[in-house]
């Protein structure tokens, strides 16, 4: 008997994913849309968490990246044990309340969807430990003195198991949500 629990639970730790980076250790602090304090991961610690990495700015892939968190949301039969969460690449115009219009564009609901920003420090580090890329590379200031850029950016949809540990990373605005529903229903 003890010999079958033993390779039922091989079994099934074979199929979780490698872990690509653990965050379980690490904190960020970072402020989400309603301008409350939060600490990354910890503060989702128990759900599987699907990660976006938009900029509120962005013409083209951003949008898309939140539509595709949104359609993977509607689809998912028990959303109780997972939390979508938007990391901005563009803290500096990506403000609390910025985020708050861009989630109310968008009709997400507040209890299954954060949205962050934090210091450039805090933020830079953390797409660096997730291996996500975010640059500018167009600026201009327009004749009002405004300072208008554009970024080129890494588009990617991710998934932390319940622990903080990132395990599988999806195209954010190509992949289908199936595909995604499959992985969040892989680390449950």
């Amino acid at each position: 008997m003890l010999l079958f629990f033993a390779s039922l639970l091989f079994a099934v730790s074979c199929n979780q994913p490698e872990v690509i980076s653990d965050l379980g250790e690490k904190s960020y602090p970072l402020l989400d849309q309603d301008s409350t304090r939060v600490n990354f991961p910890d503060d989702f610690s128990g759900q599987v968490t699907v990660l976006g990495f938009i900029y509120t700015n962005c013409p083209d892939v951003c949008p898309a990246i939140t539509a595709n968190m949104k359609n993977v949301k509607d689809q998912l039969e028990d959303p109780e044990d997972v939390h979508f969460i938007g990391i901005t690449f563009d803290p500096e115009r990506d403000t609390p309340s910025v985020l708050d219009h861009y989630m109310e564009q968008f009709k997400l609901n507040k209890d299954q969807f954060t949205f962050v920003t934090g210091d450039t420090t805090t933020i830079d580090s953390l797409l660096s430990d997730l291996n996500i890329v975010a640059e500018i590379s167009y600026r201009k200031t327009s004749d009002e003195g405004k300072k208008l850029y554009f970024m080129n950016h890494t588009n990617r949809i991710s998934l932390l198991d319940k622990q903080g540990r990132l395990r599988l990373e999806y195209s954010g605005s190509f992949s289908k949500p199936e595909h995604i529903l499959e992985g969040i229903n892989q680390l449950r």
